[in-house]
């Protein structure tokens, strides 16, 4: 079989089931918030509709964003521009050539493998971008393809102190503000910083619920999470650039934020790739086009590409807390 009869096989529809189906090494963030909570729009732009909740203040920071923001008595609607991600891959003419010197189903395998590789490479960049931007989300900022934070939502309530409290009268009061803000009861597990979760852990020391088993140590995948009375904290340590340049923690020094686990709290909406292939299918997150030969006999291009922004529908759920020294 000719290499170029091998490339017809890659037709669209298994192009983009291909990179799709592929399995990347997984993001901490989107893949246990968000994933599979996406909506596809058809346009270049959505609108992300976000609960205004009770305390809840919505900030403008990028220039001219407070224009694409409609507010009524319970929502606030956004008007984004999905940002556009996208790749180039090549298989140049002297890897043909080797290709060339197999035969049958061999030859078809190693093309095969070429091109899935140079699709796990770009879906592999496309998630580092993603798991940024939901990162963003997770905390209420609505975050654009370059990092800027173009909205974040902030609360006026007051965070629940955890000091000189005991432990299940804090996690009643947490639960008495997320049935407030949701109207019923969610589960949910808390990202906190290592002092938070250092003095939760003292605690639950200084009061033997590790000796009672009220209390243990986790490692899931490196991190080291704390359960007390059935409720997990998880060390979160990741930062972000604010509109100054300066790097900021997304959680400050002792501090917590719940995160609930419902459907209700967080989605993502991804839109068509800008691209002619892409008219034929339905939006994906990901999209893969057949590969094309290149001009001049260089070989032949593998274009793809995401559009998509993640985001909080309930910034007002995402309840803060600390832990004073």
């Amino acid at each position: 079989m000719k290499f170029s009869d091998i490339m017809k096989l890659w037709t669209l529809v298994v192009s983009i089931k291909a990179i799709n189906q592929i399995k990347t090494a997984g993001t901490f963030v989107f893949d246990k918030y968000f994933k599979g909570k996406g909506k596809p729009v058809l346009g270049n732009t959505a609108k992300l509709k976000i609960k205004k909740g009770a305390s809840i203040v919505l900030r403008a920071i990028a220039p001219g964003a407070d224009r694409l923001v409609k507010d009524t008595k319970d929502i606030y609607e956004l008007t984004i521009s999905l940002p556009r991600f996208g790749l180039s891959g090549q298989i140049l003419a002297h890897e043909i050539n080797e290709f060339e010197s197999l035969e049958g189903e061999a030859k078809v395998e190693a093309v095969s493998q070429k091109i899935t590789e140079i699709l796990t490479e770009h879906k592999e960049d496309y998630m580092t971008t993603i798991e940024y931007m939901a990162t963003g989300a997770l905390f209420g900022k609505v975050i654009d393809g370059e990092g800027t934070v173009l909205f974040e939502f902030n609360t006026t309530a007051a965070p629940i102190e955890f000091k000189g409290k005991d432990n299940i009268a804090a996690l009643d009061e947490i639960d008495a503000a997320l049935v407030d803000e949701l109207g019923t009861e969610v589960p949910y597990e808390i990202l906190a910083d290592a002092t938070f979760i250092s003095r939760v852990a003292a605690d639950a020391e200084t009061n033997n619920f590790f000796q009672t088993g009220q209390a243990k140590w986790l490692d899931e995948d490196g991190k080291r999470v704390l359960v007390v009375h059935s409720k997990r904290y998880v060390p979160f340590r990741a930062s972000y650039v604010d509109e100054n340049g300066d790097k900021q923690p997304f959680i400050a020094q002792a501090q917590a934020v719940v995160i609930p686990l419902t459907q209700d709290v967080f989605k993502h909406i991804y839109g068509r790739a800008d691209h002619i292939e892409a008219m034929k299918a339905a939006p994906k997150l990901f999209f893969a086009a057949k590969p094309e030969e290149l001009p001049k006999g260089k070989g032949w291009g593998i274009e793809t590409e995401t559009k998509m922004i993640p985001y909080c529908v309930r910034p007002g759920a995402l309840i803060k807390l600390k832990f004073s020294a």
